[in-house]
């Protein structure tokens, strides 16, 4: 049997590691939920597996003598790699790739963005923000977007790191943008935009080049029809705005209930989305006529396949949380199936559990209060978000991204409280499931971050400190290596290397050895949040 992602020269302990980390089981499930959750008829009997995550292999990752220089690590079976140190010890998001570079924030609370050579670590340029706390980015025909928590959206060049444009938006911005034909999307609190902010360039921008830092003409439009949906929503707390990639000019905007999980996700000319209060939209692309909206409790970002829009939702019976997978038409929106999927208990999302995010109470509490928060402003609306979600920091709202899946081969796949899910994107019905134990492993806890697929197995960060590869198919282990530091966010992938921040301020490259790990180059895949197999 062919084993990707184990090489020659690790195959023998690859071999070990799998008779230790896996162990087939015979529990059955049933495609609304498993039998432990009392969901539906046991309907189809998945590969039930154990991942003890106490037999990962430890990784000593190096003393680091300054900053932003990298230090090469070497595990024990062999692979190699390399991690730095941003300034200040903040949560990293998700790297973003492209052309042989990765960019990424200095974490929330910073004002740095950094772009580093992907295959060394080796710094390439850095720019200092007018504002803190730098999201993931996503890149796109030379053109890295990115925004602050406090609180604009840059645009720069990725070969310079020159302004190309920025704009003041709204306090804060709890997600990232998107990016889709030219065109870039993001959500902001409404009524705090266009009162008198003044738009900066980052510091290091020659006087030559301010010219393009000025605040583009706002053109914005409110799409007029709302097909069917009540006129209410022009009350909402936020605006999904659509504006020109090049220029910052505004094309449109749409009122919406409320900050958006994690970014828009892009899927030809739809929009979708899922706000912090549960709120799920579909928006045409071309001017934001809503094709559909519901209140379905959604707890992630939507993934969007072969004409259907995957989310993972919240159900509450009595004082219980419950999490699932369903599925909806995207173009109508209707549903598709009965009940959740691969339905578990989920206390994480009760209100004030946190969410699963994997930063403590304490250190949200503090991080907060670096950027002036001593309680969360009104703007976040997190009152609806700790209800829905357990989240009521502006920190956690920043880091959030619950149980998103992700779509391979007829399959969606995700990492569910302490478990893996592979199941039949047609018919629900597992194919198979994990279950991860160890120390540190609660029955109530998120433990992974949403998968990162590369061709045939997925990566995962946990928020224990371990890089984890598992194989698409059958649930089969590549590796586990536990490096003891907090990963929040998705890993990327690109090259064989598998790019990691941490809840403390590392970037940390895996090497792999495998053409595998290759692909998915920014949170969501690509620039849409979309990427699909």
């Amino acid at each position: 049997m062919r084993r990707l992602g184990i090489t020659r020269s690790s195959r023998k302990a690859g071999a070990m590691a799998l008779a230790v980390f896996l162990a087939w089981g015979c529990q059955n499930y049933s495609a609304s939920g498993s039998s432990s959750s009392g969901g539906g008829t046991n309907a189809s009997q998945p590969k039930q597996l154990k991942l003890d995550l106490n037999k990962a292999i430890e990784v000593a990752l190096p003393k680091f003598q300054r900053d932003l220089q990298p230090a090469a690590f070497k595990t024990t079976d062999g692979k190699q790699g390399w991690a730095l140190r941003i300034p200040g010890e903040r949560p990293i998001a998700t790297p973003a790739y492209a052309d042989g570079m990765l960019f990424v924030g200095g974490g929330y609370g910073s004002h740095e963005f950094y772009a580093f050579d992907a295959e060394t670590g080796k710094l390439v340029w850095q720019i200092k923000t007018s504002d803190d706390g730098p999201t993931a980015a996503v890149v796109e025909d030379g053109l890295v977007a990115f925004n602050t928590e406090s609180c604009t959206l840059i645009v720069v060049e990725a070969k310079t790191g020159k302004l190309v444009w920025q704009e003041w938006l709204g306090d804060p911005l709890m997600s990232q943008p998107a990016i889709s034909q030219g065109r870039v999307y993001i959500a902001y609190p409404a009524g705090q935009h266009g009162k008198g902010h003044q738009q900066h360039p980052p510091a290091h921008i020659p006087q030559n080049h301010q010219q393009a830092a000025k605040p583009p003409q706002q053109q914005a439009t409110q799409a007029g029809n709302n097909n069917g949906v009540d006129e209410s929503d022009v009350q909402g707390s936020h605006r999904l705005l659509c504006a020109d990639l090049r220029t910052g000019r505004h094309l449109w905007e749409r009122t919406i209930t409320g900050d958006v999980i994690t970014a828009p996700v892009v899927s030809g000319d739809q929009i979708f989305f899922t706000c912090f209060d549960g709120t799920s939209y579909s928006l045409r692309a071309v001017d934001g006529t809503v094709v559909w909206k519901k209140q379905n409790a959604g707890t992630s970002a939507p993934v969007v396949a072969n004409g259907d829009v995957l989310l993972t939702e919240k159900e509450q019976r009595g004082d219980k949380q419950y999490e699932g997978l369903k599925r909806y038409d995207a173009l109508r929106g209707a549903e598709k199936n009965e009940g959740l999927l691969a339905r578990e208990e989920a206390q994480y999302l009760g209100e004030n559990k946190g969410g699963g995010v994997g930063i403590s109470a304490k250190s949200q509490a503090a991080l907060d209060s670096s950027v002036g928060f001593s309680t969360a402003p009104e703007a976040a609306k997190l009152k609806e978000a700790n209800k829905h979600l357990g989240v009521s920091t502006v920190v956690g709202a920043w880091a959030y991204q619950g149980s998103r899946a992700a779509y391979s081969r007829g399959r969606m796949l995700n990492a569910q409280g302490k478990y893996l899910n592979s199941l039949d994107a047609k018919d629900g019905r597992f194919a198979w499931r994990a279950e991860v134990s160890g120390v540190g492993v609660g029955d109530n806890q998120q433990i992974f971050s949403p998968p990162a697929l590369g061709d045939q197995f997925m990566y995962l960060g946990s928020l224990l400190g371990h890089l984890v590869s598992v194989r698409q198919e059958d649930g089969e282990l590549g590796f586990a290596y536990a490096f003891k530091q907090p990963m929040a966010f998705q890993p990327a992938l690109a090259g064989g290397n598998v790019y990691a921040g941490t809840n403390n301020g590392l970037l940390i490259c895996l090497k792999t050895g495998d053409k595998d790990a290759d692909g998915w180059h920014m949170w969501g895949g690509n620039a849409q949040h979309n990427k699909e197999q």
